[in-house]
């Protein structure tokens, strides 16, 4: 009798350590969990990868319209080899229709930096950055640097290509896959878009040193049309890579050469051509791709286990990230991995997502993304059954896979406000081609015939945005009348004032009185060179003075 009744104990204790500490709930596949219920793998798992490739992908990735095909022909797949990357390199090239032995017809040429660096390197001399620096912001000539001679006559023959490539009625590059078709991989080049984006502004420079205007314009406007594409089907890394391509764009001074000012006729093709660049993605869409990317992986770490290392280390990613305590082990971290409620960690992904894209859950998103830590006996109680598994293996996993939204989302906003700078800066250039001088204090109503519809949406930061009627953006006023600015044209104020007394004397911009922005770390400024560029709140009274000519000292 005792014996029966101590085996019924134990049989029962042993049934609740299963259920407690070892079951694992079976994944549930839903729109609450997995978010998507198919297409699905031969083993019954959610092909998020598939899902992608229907959302995103070009179904015309191998015709000969595709600028990316052209793009492979060029350079064919830079820098990859071995392992998972021949793999994609494999896989592109079958996608794209085209054949992977075939050899390209470019070399893709060095960036302006590694090229003045290579240079120096080989004579034995020291790199002077201070003229590096100066290759890749100002207008220069070859009377300044004549040992980039070479390099100026080799980079032609590819970036008319890749400029001709980018032209073409549609750009997609495919989506691939590990070799091991778990995780969603997706690759656009953005960063190599990057560097080429680079040599282009560096080529536009030079074509403003020697007075070529036009190509100088061309290249700007290529540079924004790469920064378009990158963000096509990318994530969200790629998208803040295709912001920075478009600020390369705005921070050239076509109209720096004095021997060569801006016709109007430039400043109108500019202009008409920015409008029709291909759209920019909505970050909403990007936020998507990022879901599925996530939940991808959250699939594959649940089937998987921590020894699987596409997700930062392994096992040692829940040692460092799930247990901020004294002594984990890695027999835990698969403990947990092992035992806990996968849907738990579905669902709180999905909670986060819904609430990136609805303003009104901002506060839940914040909750969501920066659990409390919890204390000694929490953390015990939770890794007791599979739902407190889940919720900690769920609060890593968020702080793992979610970007940091705020600094994203200001990121683009800071580059909208730069565009939007750009067009104010390209219209009030305009007026004084048509009218012979700068506008006056009335500048915003002067200059809205060359805005469009809607010109009130050029007027607003959206970080800052102002009432109708109002803006944040100020002309920069010299003397008593707006005219002969040596180079500010436009800076953001700290307020909003009416359109028609957006002006702003220079001293107030040397004394910082009433100007900045709420862009972390400085504001924007368009310049008479028609360039826009991000001031820092750092730039020193020196800087300021060369900026706005010389000014009276400010007042105390």
């Amino acid at each position: 009798m005792f014996i029966g009744t101590a085996a019924f104990c134990v049989t029962i204790l042993l049934l609740s350590v299963y259920v407690f500490l070892l079951r694992t709930p079976p994944l549930i596949i839903s729109e609450a969990t997995t978010r998507i219920t198919g297409p699905l793998t031969a083993d019954g798992q959610i092909d998020f990868f598939k899902a992608l490739e229907e959302r995103i992908s070009s179904p015309e990735l191998a015709t000969d319209d595709n600028g990316f095909r052209d793009f492979v022909r060029l350079f064919g797949d830079v820098g990859v080899t071995g392992g998972d990357l021949e793999f994609h390199r494999l896989q592109k090239y079958e996608k794209l229709g085209l054949d992977p032995t075939t050899p390209p017809t470019q070399i893709l040429p060095l960036a302006p930096d590694a090229a003045f660096q290579k240079i120096f390197v080989a004579r034995g001399e020291e790199i002077p950055w201070e003229q590096n620096r100066h290759l890749c912001s100002q207008p220069w000539t070859l009377e300044e640097f004549p040992m980039l001679a070479d390099w100026v006559n080799e980079i032609d023959v590819p970036m008319d290509a890749i400029a001709e490539a980018i032209r073409k009625p549609i750009f997609f590059a495919p989506l691939l896959q590990d070799e091991g078709k778990n995780l969603v991989t997706l690759m656009p080049d953005a960063s190599l878009f990057r560097q080429f984006s680079r040599i282009y502004r560096t080529r536009a420079l030079y074509r403003v040193g020697q007075g070529d205007i036009d190509g100088a314009i061309d290249d700007k406007l290529t540079i924004h049309r790469l920064g378009r594409l990158a963000a096509q089907n990318g994530r969200i890394t790629s998208y803040l890579i295709a912001n920075a391509i478009e600020g390369d764009a705005a921070r050239i001074p076509i109209g720096a050469n004095p021997e060569h000012p801006l016709a109007e006729r430039q400043l109108q093709r500019l202009f008409d051509n920015l409008d029709v660049l291909p759209p920019r993605r909505p970050v909403s869409d990007i936020y998507e791709q990022e879901r599925l990317v996530a939940l991808s992986c959250i699939q594959t770490f649940a089937k998987q286990g921590p020894q699987y290392d596409s997700l930062s280390g392994g096992a040692g990613f829940f040692t460092r990230g799930l247990f901020l305590m004294h002594g984990p082990t890695d027999f835990m971290s698969v403990y947990v991995s092992r035992t806990c409620n996968w849907n738990i960690v579905f669902r709180r992904m999905n909670e986060v997502y819904d609430a990136i894209q609805a303003p009104n859950l901002r506060t839940k998103y914040h909750s969501l993304v920066k659990p409390s830590t919890p204390s000694m006996f929490d953390m015990v109680w939770r890794l007791l059954s599979p739902n407190g598994r889940g919720t900690l293996a769920a609060d890593y996993l968020i702080y793992l896979l979610v970007p940091d939204v705020e600094n994203v989302e200001e990121t683009i906003r800071c580059s909208q406000c730069a565009e939007n700078m750009q067009r104010l800066a390209l219209a009030i250039l305009l007026y004084r081609c048509e009218n012979g001088e700068f506008p006056d204090e009335n500048w915003a109503t002067q200059i809205e015939k060359y805005l469009g519809e809607n010109p009130q949406r050029y007027f607003s930061c959206p970080t800052s945005p102002s009432p109708d009627g109002e803006t944040t953006y100020a002309l920069v006023q010299y003397g008593d009348i707006v005219a002969n600015c040596p180079d500010l044209l436009l800076v953001e104020l700290t307020a909003p004032v009416p359109l028609d007394k957006a002006v702003i004397p220079a001293d107030d911009v040397l004394s910082r009185r009433g100007t900045g922005s709420l862009h972390p770390g400085g504001m924007n400024a368009a310049h008479r060179s028609a360039a826009v560029r991000f001031l820092s709140s750092s730039t020193t009274i020196e800087e300021l003075q060369q900026l706005l000519g010389r000014v009276s000292e400010p007042q105390p």
